[in-house]
């Protein structure tokens, strides 16, 4: 059902991207607003909630893109604690516009934690639907992950981040596993301990 109602929504914007038809438009329309009603349902969330979790989006539909990092320092990997559910996940967010990949994880790093990093290397980009995060998700995500160390600055904890600390990865705290699941963590690790190896890609 999940995969159905991504499916619609979809393709009903892409129709409303290329269609010159007003009634096609309206009918576009209404599919939109029936697949949000369907996920409302699905995910026992309010309509409200679930409208607007969809981003404004026009044009073609596409996957969002999500980054994260595994910063390490003295071979512990940071972690930041999420004010909105109390757990934890590795520093990141939505790809903004106007920045590369790696610009954008820098300043999501910078933004969740106050430390500065330097970016290594990309170990992974997994399809969030073919891996176990949770709830699932009305759109199609990619999330792209980056290994890093730190260079300098200090936790400084903001209004979306309550905490940030080091942890030994196989002593982790609770995980958000919306956002990050404890094998993305052990990824990393490796990764960054055997010196680089092949990009996971899913």
């Amino acid at each position: 059902m999940h995969d159905l109602i991504k499916e619609i929504r979809a393709l009903s914007q892409s129709g409303l991207q290329y269609t010159k038809d007003p009634y096609d438009r309206e009918r576009f329309e209404r599919l939109i607003a029936i697949s949000s009603e369907l996920y409302a349902q699905l995910s026992n969330a309010d309509l409200d909630t679930v409208e607007k979790f969809f981003f404004p989006e026009v044009g073609y539909a596409t996957p969002k893109i999500d980054l994260r990092a595994c910063v390490f320092q003295d071979h512990k990997v940071m972690l930041v604690k999420e004010r909105s559910d109390g757990l934890w996940t590795l520093p990141g967010g939505w790809a903004d516009q106007n920045e590369s990949p790696r610009e954008g994880i820098v300043r999501e790093i910078k933004e969740e934690s106050g430390f500065d990093a330097e970016i290594h290397a990309l170990y992974a980009v997994k399809d969030r639907d073919r891996n176990p995060y949770k709830p699932k998700y009305p759109v199609s995500i990619y999330k792209l992950f980056f290994t890093a160390t730190v260079i300098s600055g200090q936790p400084v904890p903001n209004l979306e981040v309550s905490e940030i600390a080091f942890f030994d990865v196989d002593d982790l705290p609770p995980l958000s596993e919306a956002r990050v699941l404890a094998q993305d963590v052990l990824d990393g690790y490796l990764f960054y301990t055997n010196g680089g190896q092949r990009c996971i890609c899913d």
